[in-house]
Formats: C-alpha cells, structure tokens, sequence
C-alpha cells in the first residue's frame, strides 16, 4: 500500500503492481526528477516509498530497461539513460549518416556463435532477436550462425574453436559469442582479432572487462533462494552445473547472498558441484539425502539439471514440490505444456536484440572499441509455478 503526494493532490492508498510502478517511475524520468545519467535510487528505498516488496521493484525496473529508459550494470543502481532507443524498437536505432552511406556498400556479416539445444528454443529465440534488430537496422547487414551445442563437452569445445577459426573465411564485421571457453584461450583469441567487436551474451570473461548483455545471476538467484525462504524452507541445497563459467559461480554467490541476507546458516554439505560424468545426478541425489538433515529445497543454477534431478527423485520413490521443492534457472517451461517448475525467467530474444543493438553501435563507433565497455543487463523475475510448496513452518533441525 501506498500513499502518493504530488503538486498538493492527495491521492489515497492504493495497491500497486509492477506496471504501475513503472509508469510512475517513467514519469519521473520524462519530467526530470531522475534525470539522464542519474542513478535511481535503490531498490529498498523504492519498496519502502511504494508499499510493496522489492521483488516488485525489480520487475518495475525491469520494464523500464526494456522500453530503453535505464541501465543496469552489474553490482550498481541502475541509471536513467534517454540518448538510446528502447530495445525491441529497432526500427528506431538512430544510425550515423557514415552508417547510412554504407547502406549501399556490400552486405557486412555479423557472427552468432552459441549454443542452439534441440529440446530448448532458447537458443533460437536469441538468433531471433539478433536477427529482427539486424533486419531493423538495414540490408546492409548479414547473419551467420554456427551453433556449437553438443551433449559432450568436448565436442562442445572443439565446435567453438572451429567456429572461431571459420570466421575469417566469412569476412566477419562483428562476433556475437556464447563462449565455453576459458579466459585464458578467450583473451588470446581477443588478442589475435583487435579490430573485431566482440559482444558477449549470456556469460562473460571473469577475468577482464568486455561488451557484454546478460543478466544479474548474483541478484536472480538471490532471489530465488529468498522465495523459499519465505515458503519457511531453511535446509536449501544448490545444485551447480559444471564448470567455472560466470553464470555458475555468480548464482552460486547469489545462493550465500541470500543466507546473509536472511541472517541463516550457509552450509557448505548443501552445495554440490557437479561434473561431466553420466551418473552425476545420482551422486548428487546421494549425497543430499544421505545427509542427517537432507534438504527440504533445492536451487539449480539450469532448468535443465533441475528436471534431471526430478527425474531420478521419482525413479526413488520421491516427487517435487512433495518431498523437495525446485527452483531452476532459464525458464524452459515457457516453451512447453508442463508449465511446472518455478524458475527464473531469461529474455534469451532480448538478449538477442540488445546484443545486437551494441555491437551495431560499436561498429559505427570503431574508435571508441577499446576505450570503454558495456554491459546490459535485463530483467529477471522469478517465474512462480507448482515445483514448490510452503511449510508449516520451519523446525527446529532446520534452524540449526
């Protein structure tokens, strides 16, 4: 509930949703009280003023990042910015007259390079948005995709190292890159190919600073955690991919945020990190529920080891939400008819979109490449479904 006082008009309290907020924030920044360049203040703050949880505040935010009126870099309060058009409006992008002169010039090929999995849209949903903003910007623009999925790491790997060793062959203006490798061969890469833009997605070089669009996968899974706080789970387990990409020890991080937050007990014996081998999820099941307080909650840093996890959960006689509650990572339910595990929504097509949008940009602004990067971040709700169920209330080996 909140009460809003402005130019002397009362106005009584009302509930808000997120859209309102939003609209209410928008007006702020179109008549100047947050002016461009300035930091919003933070979300507790807004929560506070508004009534309502932060959870709200995030979504809010979250529709202002879409319609173009505000950043959000990672760890800092997001900022108003009108100089940009919103993205998912790239009919709008405001090319330099260089730019438009090259309109006649021979198409120039942007490189995606990610992983498109057979069973999850995702990935196509990102060549999606990267396709409808080059299609915006002109015909001067032309997309190559290599897809690098395979269910074997190394293969994974190999398909990434061919993808960059082919771009030569294609003339490559720009490279769009859903990366596996580590930072080491992705700085060398970089090296050897100084004049190429590069923009990130999904996960980024932990080790040094680059364009990057993604999300916050400290704050989602943060988040996420404190969802089943609030169901009054407190022994919550995560489950992590493998590997040290930015996107699994970020939500890892967010995992230990939430215990902090909340003042409660992290334990170490809840986080599994697994591995490449095939029986994984049964080691991990193991381990879980061989312990004296198995967990009554569990977080996946995917969706997808998280339904590989229900699975073997019903191969031993247990169910989700019944017997443990999952929350994943990526929202996979969107595409399919089960509409059952809670999860974290990822805007792979505006991913995708805004992805695109800066590297056009840093191909009109070749000179400013080396000299400052981006990093767009989009917005996360959590996608609330029936993977997860509340107890009574938390007892007291829970608390310990």
């Amino acid at each position: 509930m909140v009460q809003i006082e402005k130019t002397g008009v009362h106005v009584l309290p009302i509930d808000l949703s997120d859209k309102a907020i939003a609209a209410i924030l928008e007006n702020r920044i179109r008549t100047g009280v947050y002016s461009p360049g300035a930091r919003l203040p933070a979300e507790r703050t807004l929560a506070e003023e508004f009534g309502v949880s932060r959870r709200f505040i995030r979504m809010a935010f979250g529709l202002l990042i879409e319609r173009g009126l505000m950043e959000k870099p990672h760890y800092r309060r997001p900022f108003v910015t009108l100089s940009d058009p919103p993205v998912g409006e790239e009919k709008d992008i405001d090319l330099d007259s260089s730019h438009a002169e090259s309109s006649t010039n021979a198409a120039q090929t942007i490189a995606a390079i990610l992983p498109s999995h057979p069973n999850f849209p995702g990935g196509l949903s990102t060549i999606a948005g990267i396709h409808k903003t080059l299609a915006y910007a002109g015909k001067n623009y032309a997309l190559k995709f290599l897809d690098t999925f395979h269910k074997e790491r190394s293969e994974v790997l190999r398909l990434e190292t061919n993808a960059i060793r082919s771009l030569d062959q294609y003339d490559i203006s720009g490279l769009i890159w859903w990366s596996y490798l580590e930072d080491d061969q992705i700085a060398e890469i970089m090296a050897s190919n100084p004049n190429l833009p590069i923009v990130f997605i999904d996960r980024h070089p932990r080790s040094f600073q680059c364009d990057f669009v993604g999300i916050d996968d400290v704050e989602s899974s943060r988040a996420a955690v404190e969802y089943l706080f609030d169901l009054n789970h407190r022994r919550v387990a995560h489950l992590m991919d493998p590997g040290s990409y930015s996107t699994i020890m970020e939500r890892a991080e967010g995992y230990r945020q939430a215990h902090i937050v909340r003042d409660l007990p992290y334990s170490e014996e809840l986080v599994v990190h697994l591995d490449w081998s095939a029986d994984r999820i049964k080691r991990a099941y193991e381990t879980l529920f061989s312990l004296k307080e198995p967990p009554t909650a569990l977080l996946t840093s995917n969706d997808f080891i998280a339904y590989e996890f229900m699975n073997y959960l019903e191969e031993n006689g247990k169910a989700a939400p019944e017997d443990l509650s999952i929350v994943g990572h990526g929202n996979i339910d969107r595409y399919s008819l089960r509409q059952f595990l809670t999860s974290v929504e990822q805007p792979f097509e505006g991913m995708g979109k805004a992805a695109a949008k800066l590297l056009l940009k840093r191909l009109v602004n070749r000179d400013d490449m080396s000299n400052s990067f981006q990093q767009i971040i989009l917005p996360t709700p959590l996608i609330i479904r029936s993977s997860c169920k509340k107890l009574d209330r938390p007892n007291a080996a829970q608390l310990s």
